[in-house]
């Protein structure tokens, strides 16, 4: 099947290889008339092997003589593709400098870019590709090939409307057999293992997913975890990716010891759900050293495994495995049917649905083969096709030998040609890697994959229309989406890659840490798992490998020596690449030599160290992505880039060190990415070097504009032109060496008022803005109604001086509004309108003449508010009360906003976090606790004043965590002769109390608290019985610490029976990830301080 595959791609190839010689341009570079004739042959036998073709790919899966022919044919397909890729450089090189000086046009007399021995070099690469292809062409005759055209389905017919599939067929039983047991609580055991056991493509995973988005599940289990294990069970990133899911954040932690500890904290406080899918590892000694970190605390936690292996599920599983059977073949029928005929794709007729279940029988009860199959056949649209797939040769081919099932291998098949090495491509990325669509289109684009249509749609259009093709016919899945129903990250089935892999065979090799891989000399494509114990292999890939088009690195450790000297082999030698992925690497510097690419069209350098790129990077005429996202440490681009024609994607987000953009960027018309654009006073850097470039999307950061000195320079933007962007950011960072007069400010305004964006963008952000006013489109309602009539998100930081929002009333579409830093705002008014604004997070921060937001309850304009969130706005109230609807409440530095009043209707609020907060232990704001029946999480961070625990906490009877840190006066719990009603509580964290000696009684006699945190309290010496705890931790109290030492301290009687018991002093590095989930969650604080 290798062999099919090496025909689709040489195909592809020799496509794009016919299309580039009838380019004309071999005419106009003035070539001798004998290289002319070459051309002319070349052509001809190119189109006369390319006709042959598809009979070849469907006769190559029986007959093993033509195997020879078609890997002489793939190479010489490539080979030619470089040749005439290396005349098409030269020819764009040419026209780009044929307007240079005399003295450019003699120095390249004298070097390699002399026309002449071009011309002599090209010329006789021409001749020795023709001669080979002539042989082959002759050989093709033995084996009788009849020219049959490829049966591609229209362009137009490969876009699809996705949706999310609804039902899943077959499946109840099993569904509520695995419910059952997840939501029935065992008194014996803390954690219960079900595996699921059956055949890859059974639907094990699906099965899980049900059960895990099951409304019944979320509502047993507090907490639910998804981890993949795949091939490799891996303990360390096992944890990891646990501790990352509890967390919602990166685990930054490097230490194994000090992950186990963060993990065994997080689980202990919440009943879990785990899922560890796809589970391979049959040695019991590894799930014997993760098993004792999932144990402990709630009664009742559940994980469930998914594995093809029997013996993975003895080891594992606490319980009777689920065998997954096939689905029967009613449903096997009716997912096929669904495929098939469903949103009007073809009409069910009496044959066709005769033909469809025979076809079926043949699915194995395999869902993943009936999907496979269902969207394959909804492109045919005769019996003849269908009885075709039908009585397919492929049927009669083991699985067992290659492991590869025969209704993959037939969809693989019946792909259209442009589609088949889009799929084998995607071999390079391991299983279970999440593929982000928009980079992998790119890949396909950079390789060649896509080429313009006769319609002039974008190539990146095309290329969506590929990849969702791809999605419909199975060949992806587990697709991710935006806000919008777009998807964003895809995965492919385990069986899926192993089709990928065995189609591609030896062309491409993937090298990962714990595999032997075999290189062979006509790889032209890789992925990398660069590590020390891979580096040689890494080193022979490089040399045995001269003409790799790919290299992509999945992981590049910075403390491995070789790295560098690796990558500078590369750039020096491997000059056919078109994909070089650096990303993540500790990369300082990239080498001169990288000029020598000149096939390269895509370059990937983001999270990397480098400061500044050479100019010889210009030279790469054919680039199409230039990625330096995150580079933290750039500071310049190339002098040059205006040289880079063909340059679509250029990524420089996060590169703040940025101070100015290379010269006459309105020459890089193709620019489809231009994250950023940082205005200069430099001349060819201005901000009128936008004007031509109105093919730019997604976002556009455009910062320092209070370097623009003149409005028209504003107005020559034209924003209005630029449809494409979705998100828009304009910056003037300019109040440290600002002098606000009444003309300056007049100029800032009359700039602003100049760069009214298009209608319908979606996000935009305005920073350091130094006006007064806003600009007329932001602030007159009739025109922001129109001109914001899709607007999501909008963010206002750092307006120091502006006194008036935008009319919020208009904004009918928005979602998310952050507003920090408006030093003159006074008041936020609901008026204007009595539509309600599907608003559902609001920030608010650094206000401090805030005094006023209004909120009219009875037509509220923010019915849907779920999170509120205040930092320092210390004059603010809110009058009468905090909209009822939100549900995560976080306050912090605001003094005038608390009132018992502006809290008691939250009847829906389950987060409460009160931070930096002048509030005292008696103040009445604290009653209007009681009225708080669905709070659940209760933070009190940094608050001074409090000398004893508010009474008001006592009626809290649904709280489950009370978290206390830093509150430095703190000194007792205790509140008279009461006892507290949150009796649900299982999670209390003291932290950072130096003045509290004791806990009361009362801790002790919560029946469900699981587990106790106490961290910095110095002078705490004395606990409560804890009858029922099942953790208890002691950080950095060194009282404490002594009086529970084992066997001997006072307090050790009491604590002896919990089964989880952590003492001793922590790490700082420990302390800052444990705190991570309470951290002050807004994404403008760093842009404040």
């Amino acid at each position: 099947m290798a062999e099919a595959a090496a025909v689709s791609i040489a195909s592809s190839i020799l496509e794009i290889v016919i299309q580039k010689l009838g380019s004309g341009l071999w005419k106009e570079m003035g070539f001798a008339s004998s290289v002319k004739k070459d051309v002319e042959n070349l052509q001809s036998v190119l189109i006369t092997i390319n006709d042959v073709l598809y009979d070849a790919e469907s006769r190559s899966i029986s007959d093993k003589a033509l195997h020879g022919w078609l890997r002489k044919l793939r190479d010489a397909a490539f080979d030619a593709d470089d040749v005439v890729d290396e005349f098409q450089t030269e020819a764009l090189r040419q026209k780009i400098e044929e307007n240079n000086c005399i003295i450019r046009k003699v120095r390249d007399f004298f070097s390699l870019n002399n026309p002449i021995i071009f011309h002599h070099k090209i010329a006789r690469k021409i001749e020795e590709i023709r001669e080979r292809l002539d042989q082959i062409s002759e050989e093709r005759l033995k084996f009788h090939l009849s020219e049959k055209s490829i049966p591609d389905r229209p362009l137009e017919r490969e876009t699809y409307s996705f949706v999310v599939e609804s039902e899943i067929y077959g499946r109840d039983d099993d569904k509520e057999e695995v419910i059952n047991f997840l939501v029935h609580v065992d008194t014996d055991k803390d954690v219960s293992v079900l595996p699921i056991v059956g055949l890859g493509g059974v639907g094990k995973t699906t099965l899980a997913q049900l059960v895990y988005n099951d409304r019944r599940i979320g509502e047993h289990f507090e907490l639910r975890m998804w981890v993949c294990i795949s091939e490799n069970f891996d303990i360390p990133r096992i944890i990891r990716a646990i501790v990352e899911r509890v967390t919602g954040t990166n685990c930054e932690l490097s230490d194994i010891e000090m992950m186990q500890s963060l993990l065994r904290e997080k689980l202990r406080e919440r009943r879990f759900l785990l899922v560890l899918d796809d589970v391979w590892n049959e040695e019991e000694a590894e799930w014997e050293r993760l098993k004792p970190l999932l144990r402990g605390g709630k009664k009742g936690n559940k994980i469930v495994v998914t594995t093809r292996s029997k013996r993975v599920a003895c080891i594992m599983g606490s319980s009777a495995p689920l065998r997954l059977q096939g689905l029967s073949i009613a449903d096997c029928w009716t997912l096929f049917r669904q495929r098939a005929f469903g949103l009007g794709r073809g009409e069910e007729t009496p044959r066709l649905a005769e033909i469809g279940k025979e076809i079926v029988q043949k699915c194995g009860g395999l869902p993943l083969a009936a999907k496979a199959l269902g969207s394959l056949i909804s492109s045919k649209r005769g019996e003849v096709e269908w009885l075709a797939v039908k009585n397919s040769e492929i049927w009669k081919l083991p699985a067992k030998e290659t492991g590869i099932l025969p209704a993959l291998r037939l969809s693989y098949d019946h792909l259209p040609s442009h589609l088949k090495p889009c799929f084998a491509y995607c071999s390079l990325f391991p299983k279970d890697f999440r593929i982000d669509r928009e980079r992998l289109i790119q890949l396909w684009i950079a390789e060649g994959f896509i080429q313009p249509s006769d319609s002039n749609m974008d190539l990146e259009n095309i290329g969506n229309q590929f990849f969702n093709d791809l999605l419909w016919r199975s060949f992806f899945q587990d697709a991710e989406r935006d806000s919008d129903g777009n998807v964003t990250v895809c995965k492919m089935h385990d069986l899926v890659h192993d089709l990928a892999c065995c189609v591609i065979g030896d062309e491409a090799v993937i090298m990962e840490v714990d595999k032997d891989t075999s290189i062979s000399h006509r790889c032209r494509y890789s992925s990398v798992d660069f590590n020390k114990d891979k580096s040689s292999e890494c080193l022979q890939l490089a040399y045995k490998t001269k003409k790799l088009r790919s290299l992509i690195f999945l992981h590049f450790p910075s403390e491995e020596a070789n790295v560098k000297n690796f990558v500078f082999y590369v750039v020096s030698n491997l000059t056919y690449l078109r994909v070089l992925d650096l990303q993540n690497t500790c990369l300082e510097k990239l080498s001169n030599r990288i000029g020598r690419l000149k096939h390269l069209r895509f370059l990937d350098l983001s999270n990397t160290l480098i400061q500044a790129l050479p100019n010889s990077i210009a030279s790469l005429h054919n680039l199409q992505v230039l990625n330096l996202s995150y580079c933290g440490n750039l500071f310049e681009l190339p002098k040059d880039m205006r040289k880079m024609k063909n340059l679509r994607h250029l990524c420089i987000i996060g590169c703040p060190r940025l101070t100015q953009m290379p010269p006459k960027m309105r020459q890089l018309r193709n620019l489809r990415t231009l994250s950023v654009f940082v205005v200069s006073e430099r001349d060819g850097s201005s901000i009128v070097e936008l004007q031509d470039l109105n093919l730019i999307g997604s976002s556009l950061e455009i910062r320092n504009l209070h370097k623009v000195k003149d409005p028209k320079e504003a107005m020559q933007v034209n924003l209005e032109a630029k449809t494409n962007l979705q998100s828009l950011t304009l910056s003037w960072n300019g109040h440290s060496d600002w002098a606000p007069t009444p003309s300056s400010t007049k100029m800032v305004e009359d700039v602003f008022e100049r760069l009214q964006p298009h209608p319908n963008l979606k996000e935009v952000t305005i920073s350091g803005y130094m006006g007064i006013r806003l600009p007329t489109w932001m602030a007159r309602a009739e025109v922001v109604s129109t001109l914001f009539s899709n607007l999501v998100e909008l963010s206002l930081w750092d307006l120091r001086r502006c006194e008036h929002l935008p009319p919020l009333s208009q904004l009918r579409s928005l979602k998310r509004l952050d507003i920090a830093g408006m030093h003159a705002l006074r008041k936020i008014e609901e008026e204007g309108g009595t539509m309600p604004v599907p608003l559902e997070e609001f920030r608010l921060s650094d206000m401090p003449e805030l005094e006023e937001w209004h909120v009219n309850p009875t037509t509220e304009l923010f019915p849907h508010l779920r999170l509120l969130d205040i930092h320092f706005c210390p004059k603010l109230i809110v009058q009468p009360c905090i909209p009822s609807s939100v549900k995560n409440l976080m306050i912090s530095s605001n003094h005038m906003l608390l009132s018992a009043a502006s809290i008691r209707v939250l009847s829906k609020l389950e987060q409460l976090c009160i931070c930096c907060c002048g509030v005292s232990s008696k103040s009445g704001w604290w009653d209007g606790l009681q009225y708080l029946t669905a709070l659940q999480y209760l933070h009190i961070l940094g608050c001074d004043e409090l000398n004893c625990l508010p009474e008001g906490v006592m009626y809290l009877s649904s709280l489950r965590n009370l978290h206390l840190k830093n509150n430095r006066n703190l000194k007792s719990l205790e509140w008279g002769r009461r006892e507290p009603l949150f009796t649900a509580l299982c999670s209390l964290v003291i932290d950072g109390s130096p003045a509290l000696t004791a806990l009361p009684e009362w801790v002790g006699g919560l029946t469900s608290l699981q587990f106790l945190s106490l961290r910095c309290c110095d002078n705490l010496a004395i606990l409560p019985d804890l009858p029922v705890l099942q953790e208890l931790w002691i950080k950095n109290c060194p009282l404490l610490a002594r009086r529970c030492e084992r066997w001997r301290g006072e307090e050790w009687h009491k604590i002896a029976h919990i089964p989880n018991i952590s003492i001793g002093v922590e790490k700082e590095e420990y302390r800052e990830e444990t705190s991570k989930e309470f951290s002050f969650p807004t994404k403008f604080v760093s842009r404040l301080t």
